[in-house]
């Protein structure tokens, strides 16, 4: 079967869909509970965590590395969520925190604005101009969040598999849409793929370990694993009278990467630059 990640604006329908889904297919469906699993990987309240990473960055936030911690921990509670091969998700931005995996199917979830509008005016009984000041600025925070973090806009249908607009479309028919899709051969969770979830996992959590160790919280590292071996690459900035230290040794790193469970070989790769590049 398939992870389906679903994204929609706020009073889309998103939440309706989403349990539609898990009581058509059977799947767990996780939103907010992946964020209490990440907060609690990093020992932060989750109102913190949630602060971080639905907020846009201002200046000083630029210049931390917070965001970045943040999203490792989100992306490694996902993946613990999604190893078995069976998830809905319609949390933060999971067709991009699942991107490399197979057997994802990326839902977009649109609707015209009146519609979400009523259904805000509804549910908060705010008036018609509160209700839509309130969608837009919503939208408009998550664009530029998604674009401050990936580079990605979060509204272009190029990053989705299935977009459904429900202007025309039920909620019970767009549920029946994708319940039959991912019945299809390409999303069945076959060995092949169950070892690349098992994989994404040991990956993210080796991340999730450098990220979280003082020594190594403020290098930005990639890794990827195959089987109980992992390569963990990464850049450090040297030179420079703003630069006080020269940075973990691939030694450090090699040994916070066999402190996780299930690593019993790691393989690290230092690229090392110069801060400030002569002109």
């Amino acid at each position: 079967m398939a992870i389906i990640t679903i994204s929609r604006g706020s009073m889309s329908g998103g939440m309706a869909f989403a349990e539609c889904l898990a009581a058509t297919l059977g799947y767990p469906s996780l939103a907010r509970e992946v964020l209490v699993e990440a907060a609690g990987k990093l020992g932060v309240p989750e109102e913190t965590l949630h602060g971080k990473i639905e907020r846009s960055a201002r200046f000083w936030e630029r210049m931390t590395s917070d965001r970045r911690i943040y999203l490792v921990a989100l992306q490694s509670a996902l993946a613990d969520a999604s190893v078995g091969g069976d998830l809905i998700y319609h949390g933060n931005a999971g067709h991009l925190l699942l991107n490399d995996l197979p057997t994802v199917l990326r839902v977009r979830l649109i609707a015209p604005l009146p519609m979400r509008i009523r259904e805000l005016m509804s549910r908060k009984g705010m008036d018609y101009q509160a209700a839509k000041e309130y969608i837009n600025m919503m939208d408009e925070e998550r664009v530029r969040w998604t674009k401050f973090v990936y580079g990605l806009d979060w509204r272009d249908p190029r990053n989705y598999d299935l977009v459904i607009n429900l202007k025309n479309v039920t909620i019970e028919t767009a549920c029946a849409m994708v319940s039959a899709a991912v019945k299809l051969p390409a999303y069945a969770t076959t060995e092949e793929v169950k070892k690349k979830l098992r994989d994404f996992l040991l990956a993210c959590r080796v991340k999730v370990a450098l990220a979280a160790n003082p020594e190594t919280r403020g290098t930005a590292f990639e890794v990827k694993a195959d089987g109980d071996a992992v390569e963990v690459f990464g850049e450090l900035a040297t030179g420079g009278v703003l630069i006080r230290k020269a940075g973990p040794s691939e030694e450090d790193v090699r040994l916070i990467a066999r402190t996780v469970g299930g690593v019993k070989e790691a393989t690290v790769n230092l690229h090392h630059f110069p801060a400030f590049p002569d002109a």
